[in-house]
């Protein structure tokens, strides 16, 4: 059972007592908690745009839940086994930092971190990641029993895994080397992965995901509810991170090839010319994308041959 707080608790106490609703002292004898603490977990509810009547007898009616990425709503939804807890908040800085912060304080496989709004999201080289309201914003810890050098692929494993969930949502996502989901050719989401490693062993991994749902993106950016009317933001983390949770778990046992089939079935770039740049902007490699090899490097076609592209920033050649 995934690990929730006596808010998360108590909500999830008022979803499963429906139009009949349920008594404050019922829910404080389920929980072990005082009447009193089921008042306060109520008004924070409130707080967070839950609808919740309440009258004398009658106990608590839940009307309504909020439409957002909290662990009150992702949390009962997450069906994978990997997770084991689910932590967050409306707004927090950063849902990559804080899932940093239990990686290092020895946070367990399986925690993963929600919110509906970042004000310092981040993606990668240090790029600033827009996180308005209304979009899905998720990371969590991972521990794989790994070197380092066989982590290279896992942020296209990721990618191939949050694509499946999204399928599973209606979402018929594509997937941009090295970390994005795209929509007809628009940025639907991205992926962020840092990690610690000693030399000869990776000590945790923490992968970061956001979706634009219905946060309205940029001139350049797609949003699910083009493609889903009606979808609701916890229903799409949750796919997100169940699809993280599958892919992981395959990537364990089987390697690369089973993502990279994924990948290569939804690739963005294939047989279009590209330029990739570093960190400070310089072209480091241009052809036409072949593909991804089997340790998940960028194949481009060139004058000279086949080549391959560690890291680098892709786009697409007028």
């Amino acid at each position: 059972m995934i690990s929730t707080s006596r808010r998360a608790q108590v909500a999830a106490a008022l979803a499963a007592a429906g139009p009949a609703g349920v008594s404050g002292e019922a829910i404080a004898a389920d929980l072990g908690v005082s009447r009193v603490a089921v008042s306060k977990h109520v008004a924070a509810l409130r707080a967070l745009g839950y609808k919740i009547a309440a009258a004398p007898r009658a106990g608590y009616r839940l009307e309504s839940a909020p439409d957002a990425c909290i662990p009150e709503e992702v949390g009962p939804r997450l069906r994978d086994p990997l997770w084991i807890a689910c932590e967050g908040a409306a707004e927090v800085t950063s849902t990559n930092d804080d899932a940093k912060r239990l990686a290092r304080a020895r946070a367990p496989e399986g925690v993963s971190v929600v919110a509906a709004r970042q004000t310092a999201g981040r993606g990668r080289l240090g790029r600033v990641w827009e996180s308005p309201a209304g979009g899905a914003y998720v990371s969590c810890v991972l521990r794989p029993a790994i070197a380092p050098a066989e982590a290279a692929p896992l942020s296209l494993v990721v990618a191939a895994g949050v694509a499946r969930g999204l399928r599973a949502a209606g979402v018929d996502a594509g997937i941009k080397w090295p970390n994005d989901l795209m929509l007809d050719d628009r940025k639907l989401g991205g992926i962020l992965l840092e990690m610690s490693a000693e030399a000869d062993r990776v000590e945790w991994v923490v992968v970061g995901c956001g979706i634009n749902v219905g946060a309205a993106p940029g001139p350049d950016g797609a949003f699910v509810r083009e493609a889903v009317s009606g979808a609701r933001v916890a229903e799409i983390a949750a796919a997100v991170l169940d699809g993280i949770a599958a892919g992981y778990r395959e990537f364990l046992q089987d390697g690369f090839g089973p993502a990279r089939v994924e990948v290569l079935a939804r690739d963005t770039l294939a047989g279009r010319p590209v330029t990739v740049r570093d960190a400070a902007g310089v072209i480091v490699a241009e052809g036409v994308a072949a593909g991804v090899s089997d340790s998940g490097e960028l194949l481009l076609d060139g004058a000279g041959g086949q080549f391959r592209v560690a890291a680098g920033e892709v786009t697409l050649r007028c």
